[in-house]
């Protein structure tokens, strides 16, 4: 099962996706507005793509069942990579215990290329758990992404450039997943006043970022 909290944290992701569009995601992150110059430049190369948590069910199957009865699309789980490797990090766990999913769900009927969420599925059943408890309160893996439409021949750099220089978000790591889509995805993090922000895009970057 999915305990109460971890199902009110979904809940508001489900009406972030409903609500937000890709300059209120860039203001709230930023905490601030933003000159129109730098986002006409955001808005032609990104799209915004997910909101993302971190929940500990039983199983994996809870999350994915919960998603379909509130009508959500759901693909299936896929094995994380990034996240993993935080998680063994921040809380100094064995990798081979560490098993971290990824669900991605869209509202159901929506347009192809519609925003959505995305949930990093830890399963902990254990109801005390040191690790669920630490990561509820921090929320270190809650973030928004934007999804960089064009990536290739410099596009990446660009928007990594914007975010760094132009907004002052702070780079917080980031990688490639070989598990998520045809080829892959890669991720770059950032951080700002109001939260954390993901570059996302399909493949290995091969330009300059």
């Amino acid at each position: 099962m999915l305990g109460e909290k971890d199902q009110d944290r979904l809940r508001r992701l489900v009406e972030v996706v409903a609500e937000y569009d890709l300059r209120r995601v860039v203001e709230e992150v930023t905490g601030g507005g933003v000159a129109p110059g730098v986002m006409a430049s955001l808005a032609a190369r990104c799209v915004f793509d997910h909101v993302a948590s971190l929940v500990f069910p039983d199983r994996v199957e809870d999350v994915v069942d919960l998603l379909h009865r509130w009508g959500f699309e759901v693909c299936a789980p896929v094995p994380s990579v990034v996240v993993r490797d935080r998680l063994v990090r921040r809380h100094v766990l064995d990798a081979d215990d560490c098993d971290v999913s990824i669900v991605k769900a869209r509202p159901g009927r929506a347009p192809r290329g519609s925003q959505g969420l995305e949930v990093f599925v830890f399963p902990r059943p254990r109801k005390d758990d040191p690790v669920a408890a630490a990561e509820r309160r921090s929320r270190h893996e809650d973030h928004f992404a934007l999804r960089v439409t064009h990536p290739g021949d410099g596009g990446l750099g660009h928007v990594r450039r914007l975010l760094a220089d132009a907004l002052s978000m702070v780079p917080d790591g980031g990688g490639h997943n070989p598990y998520d889509g045809e080829g892959g995805s890669s991720v770059l993090y950032f951080t700002a006043p109001g939260g954390r922000l993901e570059l996302t895009c399909d493949g290995i970057p091969t330009d300059d970022v």
